[in-house]
């Protein structure tokens, strides 16, 4: 399993987009073999972040990504929130200053709170939640013409439907 996650790691690190999902009955070593995934995908220059899902969190959305979410965008969550919504505007404006204009949108997955705008007011739950995934995907796109990117998603099982959408999203592209 092992070899097989390093020759994936290597394909990502070429370019090549690739998903690994580590299934098996408890105690049987998951958490271990992701760990050495980990240390892999480090030595090979990647740049991770991860996120768990929690029982108690099957109707909380986003819950998984929240940690991934802070840590790409670099927030500190001990700031105050209108400092934390300063510094978020700010990185967003430097993937792309005309994604800004969505900015409330990322409240949803980086718990900090952002008042809607004069665009984002009028998004019905639909349109909201497919712009956000939209806008995510670009920042991770953007983010991974700087070096490759590993995520890792754990327990899955207990993951909220949003939060299963917007790792549907993010694999597709």
């Amino acid at each position: 399993e092992l070899r097989q996650i390093d020759g994936r790691i290597r394909q990502a690190c070429a370019g090549h987009g690739q998903i690994v999902g580590v299934t098996g009955d408890a105690g049987v070593g998951k958490s271990r073999l992701v760990a050495e995934a980990i240390r892999l995908a480090n030595l090979h220059g990647m740049t991770g972040y991860g996120g768990q899902s929690h029982s108690y969190g099957t109707n909380t959305s986003y819950l998984v990504w929240w940690g991934i979410w802070q840590a790409f965008f670099r927030l500190d969550p001990e700031a105050p929130p209108e400092e934390q919504a300063r510094e978020l505007e700010g990185r967003l404006a430097h993937i792309d200053p005309e994604l800004v204009v969505r900015l409330p949108l990322l409240a949803a997955v980086t718990r900090v709170a952002i008042p809607d705008n004069e665009l984002t007011q009028s998004f019905d739950a639909k349109l909201r939640k497919s712009s956000l995934e939209a806008l995510l995907v670009d920042c991770l796109r953007a983010r991974a013409k700087e070096g490759p990117l590993f995520l890792v998603l754990e327990d899955c099982h207990w993951m909220d439907p949003l939060s299963r959408d917007l790792l549907e999203a993010t694999a597709r592209d």
